[in-house]
Order: structure tokens, then C-alpha cells, then sequence
């Protein structure tokens, strides 16, 4: 079902209320704007039709004219030959064409007054268009705006999580030279426990090797 069914729904809708209402504010406003251009191109059909009936009925009332001005000469004609029955009969014809054409100018009145009316809510369809159109515009750019943060948002994120893995590299680079630079400093003050353990045992080994030799030279 369309959007609009009539052209008093176009022309009475605020369209701000219902885009702000709508779900699909994107959707909906396309949809408003395909409704109006159907409904302008109906409008101009009919206005076409109109029109072409308006310069009908100008022809007809152009044509019963010139046959009323040509009863009137021949009931004259009549007259002047002594024919008053003909020219009765002449002016009988030129009063039935008064009234047709008093007709005719009626329904030119009329149709004058569906033109007017129609011009009238074709501009207040064009306005409405145009409002539709400049809205659907600012939905657009709305759109492209919130894709162009989302991708900066996305970047900035991107960039600050690089900024903050080459900052933590720096420190732990920072504490390694620190941590480097003490085994240097320290290097060969504090031997390990096992280090120690190690001396104790060669010292052992040296002071028995020692005594054996001893031992050896008492005997000889």
C-alpha cells in the first residue's frame, strides 16, 4: 500500500512528524517522494486533459457565435421580403443556440474553476516535493557524516592502540636495559648460592689432594 492514497494526505502530512516516527526514516522519505512524482504526473495528465477540453468548448462557443449572428442576418433578411413567419423561425434558431451557448459558458466557468484548483494543489505538491527532497537530502548527509566518524572513530582507535603497544615496547625495552645493566654492574660481587657451594667443594678437593702428596713424601 502506498504511502499516500490521496492528495489531500500529501498535501496535509508533515512530513518531519513522520520521518521522526518512522523506523526507517530513509525508507520512508524515498517512498513519500515516489508517491508525490506519481501523483504530479496525474496531476499534469489531468491538466492536459483540461486544458484541451477548455479550448474545445472555446471553439464550440466561437462556432454557435458566428450560427447566432447568422440567424439574426437571415430573420433580418426575412423581414425585409415580408417573410415574418422564416424570420420567426430564424430567431427561434438563434435563441436555441443563446442557450447552448450559455451552456457552453457554464461549462467553461467550471472547468475554469477545476484548473484553478488543480494549479493551486500543484504547487502545493511541488512545495511539499521540495521539502521531501531538500529532507531526504539531510538524511543523506546525516548518513555520510555518521560513516565518516564511525571510519575516523575506527582509525583513531587504530592509531591509539598502535601509540599504546609502541609505548608499552619502549618501557619494557627500558626495564630490560635497566635489568641489563644490573647483572653488569653485579657481575662477579654476589656469585649464586650454587656458585658458592661449587668453590666450597673444589677448596675440599684441593686440601685432600694436598694432604695425600704430604702423606707421600713422610713415606719415602
Amino acid at each position: 500500500m502506498s504511502v499516500f492514497s490521496r492528495l489531500s494526505d500529501i498535501i496535509n502530512a508533515n512530513l518531519h512528524s513522520l520521518l521522526d516516527k518512522s523506523e526507517e526514516p530513509e525508507k520512508m522519505i524515498r517512498l513519500m517522494i515516489e508517491e508525490m512524482e506519481q501523483v504530479q504526473i496525474e496531476m499534469r495528465t489531468q491538466a492536459a486533459r483540461l486544458i484541451a477540453e477548455q479550448k474545445q468548448l472555446e471553439r464550440q462557443q466561437s462556432a454557435l457565435s458566428q450560427q447566432m449572428q447568422g440567424w439574426a442576418a437571415k430573420a433580418e433578411l426575412a423581414i425585409g421580403k415580408g417573410r415574418e413567419d422564416l424570420a420567426r423561425a430564424a430567431l427561434g434558431e438563434k435563441l436555441a443556440e443563446a442557450k447552448r451557448l450559455a451552456l457552453l459558458e457554464q461549462d467553461r466557468d467550471r472547468l475554469a474553476e477545476v484548473l484553478a484548483q488543480l494549479n493551486a494543489d500543484s504547487e502545493r505538491l511541488g512545495a511539499k516535493l521540495t521539502e521531501a527532497r531538500e529532507r531526504q537530502k539531510l538524511l543523506v548527509l546525516r548518513e555520510q557524516t555518521a560513516h565518516s566518524r564511525i571510519r575516523a572513530r575506527a582509525q583513531i582507535d587504530h592509531s591509539r592502540m598502535h601509540e599504546l603497544m609502541a609505548r608499552f615496547d619502549g618501557v619494557q625495552g627500558r626495564v630490560d636495559q635497566l635489568e641489563a645493566q644490573l647483572e653488569a654492574a653485579t657481575l662477579g660481587q654476589n656469585p649464586s648460592l650454587e656458585a658458592q657451594f661449587r668453590e666450597l667443594e673444589l677448596n675440599d678437593e684441593i686440601e685432600r689432594e694436598l694432604a695425600r702428596l704430604k702423606g707421600q713424601k713422610v713415606e719415602v
